[in-house]
């Protein structure tokens, strides 16, 4: 497990930084900003979205790819991260939130009107996906 600062607890925690984390170990596929791709296994992510692939192929704007060992794709870059089709964001997101909720039930502490708001718009994310599976059956 790996330790993240403060602050990127928080955005692992109230934004969808929290894919890269979730897809440690998996293959995946990321657009970047100056039109090229990497497709490779996610080794290390962090709450700011850097992550560092293993065994990646750099396909460049010409089509041309390129294989490396390790690479590593800063935040900035990232345009579009494409999910695996047999992951279910739905549950694995759903899972993280019980995570969190579970977290303030076995204490005294109350939840900080920022906390409050981040698990709705979790909840609203969540139902906006649910939404578009339906749709799309």
């Amino acid at each position: 497990m790996q330790n993240f600062s403060a602050r990127e607890k928080f955005l692992i925690t109230n934004t969808l930084n929290c894919l890269p984390v979730l897809l440690q170990g998996r293959a995946v596929l990321i657009d970047l900003h100056n039109e090229t791709s990497v497709a490779g296994i996610i080794n290390i992510a962090d709450g700011h979205m850097t992550c560092e692939l293993t065994d990646a192929v750099f396909i460049d704007r010409n089509g041309e790819q390129h294989a490396f060992d390790n690479f590593m794709v800063r935040n900035r870059m990232i345009r579009l991260l494409h999910l695996p089709a047999d992951l279910d964001i739905r549950t694995e997101l759903l899972q993280q939130q019980q995570k969190r909720s579970g977290r303030f039930k076995k204490t005294n502490t109350k939840r900080t009107f920022k906390q409050k708001r981040a698990e709705d718009r979790h909840k609203e994310t969540l139902d906006h996906i649910t939404k578009q599976q339906n749709d799309n059956k």
